[in-house]
């Protein structure tokens, strides 16, 4: 866990934004003892006029209970897939077979270890345009449909929800829409923009799409921003910042705060001092197995509130050194927006709701 990607100093909150596509989603079956027997993927893919929820890696356990059909591929082969009870009649359809072909070849060519794919839903969108359920998708906050519709809309449609999704302050939508369009250059002005706006999470998302598609470019942007944000006293940017840099550079970056006396710069690059201690201890599942006593789980990367996945996820506490910690979570896929209430002392008194205000205080966004 990298300490500088979780924790802010001296009343500063640094949120980080889960950059995984919402519309994706790793999942684990696990047997009444709670012990995991298997993982499995799903996704929802569009070919007109059918959105698929695919899933696959699934067990022989599960595969030995579901229909099957064969469906022929592009190269002419052919796979096995399983599905669940009540699409029988989908799958005996031509047109939705050959269609659930074309998603097929799609996903395997992505993940060319595709094994034992089972389709959870089948939905008929009849005439309408992928623009159109566009429209319908992002207003029903339906982020699943939505990604899997985007691509195949026009550009207009595309930059529209981009900017809507940015204007609205939705992490998810707006991750999905740059995510839809792949233009580095857009990007970067909204990268700008969310600096100008003082908006981290949207900052985070451009510049992690920048990463993935123009690497070069994005090592530039660290160093110019990095300049910005210590220059405008903005810490929880330059943290974002400081772990995308190498040692040697944070190092540069420790001495000059120092020597500026820039105590909260110098803080941040600083990886031995009590937050590096917080840090070790919250890998040693310290802070997890306190979490655990109020109901908050910790599993694959997401809190989980009494068994419900987390959509926003707030714990603030003071460190030995007095300054203040915090550590938080988006998960555009949860459903519970909580915080972790602490006594004076920093010790665990319970769990409370986040009100709509915190939300949009801490997240930039606002409750449904």
């Amino acid at each position: 866990m990298s300490f500088k990607k979780f924790f802010a100093v001296f009343f500063v909150l640094l949120v980080t934004v889960t950059a995984a596509m919402p519309a994706a989603s790793v999942s684990a079956i696990t047997d009444k003892s709670g012990r995991v027997e298997y993982n499995y993927s799903r996704q929802c893919f569009y070919s007109k006029p059918y959105i698929f929820e695919i899933g696959w890696n699934i067990s022989d356990k599960t595969a030995e209970s579901l229909g099957s059909k064969n469906v022929t591929l592009s190269d002419k082969t052919s796979m096995t897939v399983w599905y669940e009870d009540g699409l029988a009649k989908d799958m005996s359809d031509k047109n939705v077979t050959a269609a659930l072909a074309d998603v097929l070849n799609r996903i395997r060519a992505e993940t060319p270890k595709l094994s034992r794919p089972i389709a959870l839903e089948i939905k008929n969108t009849g005439n309408a345009s992928p623009e159109t359920l566009v429209k319908q998708y992002y207003k029903n906050d339906d982020i699943a449909y939505y990604a899997a519709v985007l691509p195949f809309a026009d550009s207009k449609t595309q930059r529209a929800y981009l900017k809507k999704s940015y204007s609205d302050g939705d992490a998810a939508f707006f991750s999905v829409s740059l995510d839809a369009l792949g233009n580095a250059a857009l990007a970067q002005q909204y990268l700008a923009k969310a600096y100008r706006d003082d908006d981290i999470a949207l900052f985070s998302i451009c510049f992690n799409s920048i990463k993935d598609s123009k690497a070069s470019e994005a090592s530039a942007l660290v160093n110019t921003y990095a300049e910005k944000a210590y220059a405008d006293g903005r810490v929880a940017f330059f943290a974002v910042l400081t772990d995308e840099m190498d040692e040697d550079a944070v190092k540069a970056w420790y001495d000059r705060a120092s020597k500026d006396r820039k105590i909260s710069f110098k803080a941040i690059c600083d990886c031995d001092d009590d937050f590096d201690d917080w840090d070790e201890n919250f890998s040693d599942d310290t802070t997890v197995k306190e979490y655990a006593k109020y109901g908050v789980t910790y599993k694959d990367g997401h809190y989980y509130y009494n068994s419900e996945p987390v959509r926003y996820f707030l714990d603030v506490q003071r460190s030995s050194s007095s300054a203040t910690i915090a550590t938080v979570e988006t998960n555009p896929k949860g459903k519970a927006d909580i915080k972790i209430v602490r006594d004076k002392n920093s010790n665990i008194t319970g769990v409370n709701k986040l009100t709509a205000k915190e939300i949009k205080k801490y997240f930039g966004d606002t409750e449904d």
